[in-house]
C-alpha cells in the first residue's frame, strides 16, 4: 500500500517551454491571477520509467515517482523540506490528502484494543475524504483503501501474480473494514510502527476499478488491460481514452490527468479541470516528460533556453549551472537529500544459499575484514571537495538516518581514510600482493586467485562516472582492481523477473544513490534476511525462492540486523523505536555491506519565469499543482 521501501535513484529532470503570456509590460501577481494561467512545461527526463507502476509498486525509481506525482496521490502527501528539517514524529512529515487526518494513538484512531479483528494486535481508522473522483469517474472511497490492501498482502499473501516490489509493511495486515464510504479500518496482526506509510505519497492508493479487473483473472496487474476514457471527469478532452495496461498508462485523482504516452518520446499530461482540492487548482495547461539521453544534454537545453526547469543535475554540473544563472536566464536550486551515494558490496557468498542459485558468489567481497579495508582506502572527503565541490559530507558508516535525525545514533564512527591501515588489513586477511597479478601490484585471495572486482554503476551521469574512476585509482593503490562498467537505470535497478543487476545479485560493487520516506521501516526492505532461518517468510534478499521480494540486494544475511529492525517495527513508541533502529545502525556499522561515499544534494536549474516549486527531498514534484509561469511564460 504504497511501498515503504527505498527508492533508488539515477533520474534528471527538465522542465521546459512555457507559452502563452500577459501583455508586454505588465506584473501578474500571483498564482490565481488570470495571466498566470495555462502554458506547457516540458520535463526532460535521462531514463524512461519502465512502467507507470515503477514509482513503489513493481520498482522503486526515483524518476518514476516524477512522472507520477502529479496524478497519483495517497491517503497523506508531503510536506515542503522547510516544514520537516526539525521534524521529531513521523507525523510531522506527513500532511494530510485523500485522508482528512493523519490517524494517531492521539487522536483515537489508532488503537490496541476494541479492533474490528478480535485478536488483532492493532487497528487504524483512516477517515477519508468524500469529495474526490477518480479520473475516469468513479468515486474514491474506503473501498479503494480495502482494495489495495487486498492487492499487497490479503488476498495473494506471498504469491501475488503482480511481481511487487515488497510485501514488507502490508505483510502485517490481516483485515480491512470498509465502515462506511469514508472511513476504512486496517487490522494488523501485530503493533506495526511504520503504518503511516501504507497508502501515503505517491501512488499511495490504486483504483479499485482497475485492480477488481485483474482480480477476476487473478493475472498480473501490468499485464491486465484496462479500458478507461478519463475525458469527462476531469473536464479534459484531450485526456487519455483507450484501452492499455496499468505499466502505460495511469489512472489518478491528482491535478494533472494521462494524456499520452509515447514510448521512447514522452509522456504528456493535462490539467485536471475537476481536480478535488479547490485550494490547490493547477495552473499549467499541460506537462510534457521528455526523455532526453543524459544530464550533459539537459543542462546544454538549459543553457540554450530551451528548457525551463533541470531537476536533479547532481553536484559535478553545479558550477556550469552557476554560470548559467549570472546570465540570468535561471537561478540554481540545492536540496540535501534524505539519502546517499554509495558503494554496494555483494555478500551473497555469506548469505546461506538465500540470494539464489543466479547470484554471483563472491567470497572476496562478503569478507567483512576486505570491506574494511575498502572503507579505508577511498578517500571520500577528496571526492566530496572535487567532484561534490565541497557542498556536501561524508556521512556515518550507517547512513540510514539522513533524513531521520530523531534515529540519529551519535557513536556511529565515520571512518578515516587510511591507506596505510587499509594495505595492513588485507595483508593480515591474507589478501596479499602476487607476483601474477597486475605485475605484481595487484593482490590475490588466500587460494591465490587474482582479485579483479566488477565495478558498475548508472550511464549518463558525470559525477557517477567521475567517482567511479576515482574510486578506482584509490583502490589500486591499496592492490585492488577493478573493471569499470556502466549501464541505464533500467538495467541495474530492473525487477527480478526482468532481471536487473541489483536484485539478481549480479555485480561485485555497484554504486548508485539510495533516499527513502520518512518512515525508518522502510529500511526494512532493504536490509532484512530470514532471522537465521527462524523467519523465512520476512526474508528480504530478492530470490526465485521469494519471487524476487526484497530490496537486499547486498545479500546482507544478519540476524542481529533482522531483530532490530523487527523490534522497531513492533511498536508505535517513538522512544522504542528510536532505540531499536540506533542498535540496528550499529549492526550496520559493523557489518559494512556498504560503503556511504556522500550525502546526496539534489541540484535543480529554476527558469527565471517559473514560480510555485517547493523543495522536497524525496518527490521533486510533490506539488505541481502550485507551479505556474509568469504571464504565461517561463523564459525571461
Amino acid at each position: 500500500m504504497g511501498a515503504p521501501g527505498r527508492l533508488l535513484l539515477g533520474l534528471a529532470l527538465v522542465l521546459a517551454a512555457c507559452g502563452g503570456g500577459a501583455p508586454a509590460g505588465s506584473a501578474p501577481a500571483g498564482p490565481d491571477d488570470p495571466h498566470n494561467q495555462g502554458g506547457t512545461v516540458t520535463i526532460g527526463v535521462v531514463q524512461e520509467p519502465t512502467s507507470f507502476l515503477a514509482a513503489g509498486i513493481v520498482d522503486s525509481m526515483l524518476f518514476s515517482v516524477a512522472v507520477d506525482a502529479p496524478v497519483a496521490e495517497g491517503l497523506l502527501w508531503y510536506r515542503p523540506l522547510e516544514q520537516t528539517a526539525r521534524a521529531r514524529t513521523l507525523a510531522d512529515f506527513w500532511r494530510p490528502m485523500l485522508a482528512v487526518e493523519v490517524p494517531t494513538t492521539e487522536n483515537g484512531d489508532v488503537r490496541t484494543a476494541g479492533c474490528p479483528v478480535p485478536d488483532a494486535a492493532m487497528c487504524v481508522t483512516w477517515k477519508l475524504r468524500g469529495d474526490v473522483v477518480w479520473h475516469d469517474g468513479s468515486r474514491f472511497g474506503a473501498h479503494d483503501v480495502c482494495a489495495t490492501a487486498q492487492f499487497y498482502w490479503l488476498r495473494y499473501h506471498a504469491h501475488n501474480p503482480t511481481a511487487v516490489q515488497s510485501t514488507a509493511g502490508p505483510d502485517q495486515l490481516t483485515d480491512c473494514r470498509e465502515d462506511s464510504p469514508t472511513q476504512a479500518t486496517l487490522s494488523f496482526r501485530t503493533r506495526y510502527g511504520g503504518y503511516l506509510s501504507l497508502g501515503s505519497g505517491v501512488y499511495g492508493i490504486l483504483p479499485a476499478s482497475m485492480l477488481e479487473n485483474a482480480f477476476r483473472t487473478d493475472t498480473d496487474l501490468e499485464r491486465t488491460p484496462q479500458t478507461v476514457d478519463l475525458r469527462t471527469a476531469t473536464g479534459a478532452p484531450d485526456a487519455y481514452h483507450g484501452t492499455d495496461t496499468l505499466d502505460r498508462i495511469i489512472v489518478g485523482t491528482g491535478p494533472y490527468v494521462l494524456e499520452r504516452y509515447e514510448p521512447t518520446k514522452s509522456i504528456t499530461l493535462v490539467r485536471n479541470r475537476h481536480y478535488w482540492d479547490r485550494s490547490r487548482q493547477p495552473h499549467l495547461d499541460r506537462v510534457i516528460f521528455k526523455f532526453i539521453s543524459d544530464v550533459t544534454s539537459q543542462l546544454a537545453q538549459a543553457n540554450a533556453g530551451e528548457i525551463d526547469v533541470g531537476l536533479d543535475y547532481r553536484l559535478a554540473l553545479l558550477g556550469d549551472l552557476d554560470d548559467a544563472a549570472k546570465l540570468g536566464r535561471l537561478t540554481v536550486q540545492t536540496i540535501p537529500e534524505s539519502g546517499a551515494e554509495k558503494l554496494d558490496f555483494d555478500v551473497c557468498a555469506a548469505a546461506h544459499g538465500l540470494c539464489g542459485a543466479q547470484a554471483r558468489l563472491d567470497p572476496v567481497t562478503a569478507d567483512p575484514r576486505f570491506r574494511q579495508a575498502v572503507i579505508r582506502a577511498i578517500d571520500r572527503q577528496q571526492i566530496v571537495r572535487t567532484i561534490a565541490r565541497g557542498q556536501t559530507t561524508v556521512p556515518q558508516d550507517s547512513w540510514i538516518s539522513l533524513g531521520e535525525e530523531y534515529i540519529r545514533d551519535p557513536s556511529i564512527p565515520t571512518t578515516a581514510h587510511d591507506p596505510a591501515e587499509a594495505r595492513r588489513i588485507l595483508d593480515a586477511a591474507g589478501y596479499r600482493l602476487g607476483d601474477g597479478c597486475h605485475g605484481g601490484r595487484g593482490r590475490a585471495d588466500p587460494q591465490g586467485h587474482c582479485i579483479d572486482l566488477d565495478f558498475v554503476t548508472t550511464s549518463g551521469n558525470p559525477a557517477r562516472q567521475q567517482a567511479q574512476i576515482a574510486i578506482q585509482a584509490d583502490l589500486e593503490q591499496v592492490g585492488i582492481f577493478t573493471n569499470l562498467s556502466t549501464v541505464k537505470a533500467g538495467r541495474l535497478f530492473g525487477a527480478f523477473g526482468d532481471g536487473g543487476i541489483l536484485s539478481t545479485h549480479q555485480f561485485d560493487l555497484a554504486m548508485y544513490g539510495q533516499t527513502g520516506s520518512p518512515e525508518p521501516d522502510g529500511w526494512y526492505s532493504l536490509y532484512h534476511a530470514d532471522c537465521g532461518g527462524a523467519c523465512p517468510d520476512e526474508d528480504q534478499i530478492p530470490s526465485p525462492a521469494n519471487r524476487g521480494q526484497g530490496q537486499n540486494a547486498m545479500g546482507l544475511d544478519d540476524p542481529a540486523v533482522d531483530r532490530a529492525f523487527d523490534e522497531g517495527r513492533a511498536t508505535v513508541d517513538l522512544a522504542q523505536r528510536t532505540a531499536a533502529y540506533r542498535q540496528a545502525q550499529r549492526a550496520l556499522a559493523a557489518d559494512l555491506p556498504e560503503v556511504p561515499l556522500y550525502r546526496q544534494v539534489v541540484v535543480n536549474s529554476l527558469s527565471a519565469g517559473l514560480r510555485g516549486v517547493q523543495r522536497n527531498d524525496r518527490v521533486w514534484t510533490f506539488n505541481m499543482y502550485d507551479w505556474y509561469c509568469t504571464g504565461g511564460r517561463c523564459q525571461p
